[in-house]
């Protein structure tokens, strides 16, 4: 209809030369000359209606399968979307990251409720197994959850509903070796199920131990009687005068008489006084660079500390500041006894990286490190945890110390450490693995006996190149079957769950991975370029028929 616009052109001209004819005010010319433009210009658009309303293009995702986007949508709908929308619990990761560049809008979340699951994955004979379990989202009926160990006795057991949404369990492994725990979940009409806990228990390590003291002290003689204790070998030097030492050794360490901080000596673990820094010389300055690249060192910082001892902490990246806290509360009271407050020295870690060691009580450090492959630099910020042993916590006494030992030990040894991408890998899922140790032939990931297939052999997955992250050079493997796997030439070992493991957890990573993907995809909506709906026509002729009425009301006296 190319002759229509013309002829509503036409129209306008001809009531425009009328309205001239009559011999009324310019002011009021002008109002008739607007009110006939804007009729002619509606009498128009109900025959072309113009594009003015935000088209609906978010594409709908039906189902949750990533396949299913690229059989519903073609590439050229996806593209012009405004955002695709996934309807229910969302994907997990390494799902999202499949789909198409497009903006994501979460769907509505079910009422089924979501769990956040934490455990102690790695742990040493001795240490506990500890698992918290919190609701995170969703409506729970009460349900009875229960801590069974490999050989299915009840090791503890907790209530988690709507009004009661965390708990906390524990156990403790009596033998070395990979191990499967279970959680049995219990609610009122329905059956018993079942989920798994893997975990990989380690045999006490004995690092070799040297402490050198500036002085005598309650807390130094409290460590030096637990490594005893312990069976570490050890050598306690502790500094009488400037040229007079004790020395101690026990659990059959081989005492070391001259140049104790020689990188090769035998010693896994140096812990030092940083009140000895004033002492050292210049040689034993140089010593302690070699030392802090080769062997573990840790120090025992002390308010006293020297301004040149915090210059030597931050000429390592680990910078020191002062702290106004004197006290924090740390550890779990016993059933009879409170765990005395760690007093706290005047210094605190100034910025901790992503990565860095720490145990921490609240918003307070009491322990930092930086570890690497074969060396580790790392600071202690409590003085007084002999208090523990002398009111009856000798137990949390050797836990805090433990703990602290194994973190500034993680890496000794021959391999770097390996980082998993998911925390809960999921047999047909991907399962990325990343490490420094990584070359650029690929690893293979091998199963064991618990994820054979029948009398088929143990499976050998081929690692794809999956780029490089945070922890290194990483693969992507695709394991079939659950069970424990076992990374070629390392000893590092993983768990799969099977498709449907622990369904809470999954819905609520689901929940919590689309709403952080939704928010980082692609930024701001781009309003450019978007195809615009047209206005509905009878929007246009009801504006028009209130427009002729106006004017018929305004002109009527001229009409006699």
């Amino acid at each position: 209809m190319s002759w229509f616009p013309l002829i509503c052109l036409l129209g306008f001209a001809l009531s425009t030369l009328l309205v001239l004819r009559h011999g009324t005010s310019i002011l009021r010319r002008f109002g008739k000359i607007a009110l006939h433009g804007v009729i002619w210009l509606l009498v128009w658009s109900l025959f072309t209606p113009p594009a003015l309303l935000p088209a609906e293009s978010e594409a709908q995702l039906k189902a949750t399968s990533v396949a299913d986007v690229n059989h519903q949508f073609s590439s050229t709908q996806i593209q012009s979307a405004d955002a695709l929308q996934i309807p229910g619990d969302g994907l997990l990761r390494d799902g999202l990251r499949d789909l198409p560049p497009v903006r994501l809008q979460p769907g509505e979340t079910s009422p089924e409720p979501g769990w956040q699951v934490q455990w102690t994955r790695e742990v040493t004979l001795g240490e506990p197994l500890r698992l918290q379990i919190a609701l995170h989202g969703g409506q729970q009926l009460p349900a009875k959850l229960v801590l069974e160990d490999p050989f299915g006795s009840d090791a503890g057991s907790a209530l988690l509903s709507t009004e009661n949404p965390e708990l906390n369990l524990q156990a403790w492994p009596k033998l070395a070796g990979n191990w499967l725990y279970r959680v049995r979940i219990e609610t009122e009409g329905s059956p018993a199920r079942f989920e798994t806990l893997p975990i990989v228990v380690r045999d006490p390590q004995s690092p070799r131990v040297l402490v050198w003291l500036a002085r005598p002290g309650f807390e130094s003689a409290a460590l030096a009687r637990w490594l005893r204790q312990s069976g570490t070998p050890t050598q306690v030097v502790t500094q009488l005068a400037p040229e007079i030492q004790r020395r101690e050794t026990f659990n059959n360490q081989s005492p070391i008489k001259s140049n104790l901080l020689d990188s090769a000596n035998p010693f896994d673990l140096v812990i030092l006084d940083s009140r000895l820094w004033p002492q050292f010389t210049a040689t034993q300055r140089k010593q302690l660079e070699s030392l802090a690249a080769n062997k573990s060192l840790l120090w025992l910082v002390d308010d006293d500390s020297s301004p040149a001892f915090v210059s030597y902490a931050a000429s390592h990246g680990m910078p020191l500041e002062k702290s106004a806290a004197s006290t924090v509360a740390y550890g779990e009271p016993t059933t009879d006894t409170e765990t005395p407050a760690l007093q706290l020295i005047g210094l605190r870690p100034a910025q901790v990286r992503d990565g860095d060691a720490a145990i921490s009580a609240g918003e307070q450090a009491v322990y930092w490190a930086r570890v690497q492959p074969q060396s580790s630099l790392g600071f202690v910020f409590f003085r007084n945890s002999y208090r523990w042993q002398t009111a009856g916590n000798a137990r949390e006494f050797a836990q805090l110390w433990k703990q602290l030992f194994d973190r500034q030990l993680a890496l000794r040894g021959e391999h770097s450490g390996v980082a998993v991408s998911t925390e809960l890998p999921r047999a047909g899922e991907r399962i990325s693995l990343c490490s420094e140790g990584f070359a650029e032939n690929p690893p293979r990931l091998h199963g064991a006996a618990e994820a054979r297939s029948g009398s088929q052999p143990p499976v050998a997955l081929r690692g794809a190149p999956a780029g490089n992250g945070e922890h290194g050079r990483c693969y992507s493997f695709w394991p079939q079957q659950p069970g424990w796997y076992q990374l070629a030439e390392s000893g590092f070992n993983v768990y799969v769950h099977g498709k449907d493991a622990w369904p809470e957890w999954r819905m609520a990573s689901e929940r919590r991975e689309i709403q952080q993907m939704a928010s980082a995809r692609l930024g701001p909506r781009v309003e450019d370029n978007k195809a615009r709906a047209p206005l509905p026509r009878y929007w246009i002729a009801l504006t028009l028929l209130m427009l002729l009425v106006l004017h018929w009301w305004r002109e009527r006296g001229t009409l006699r």
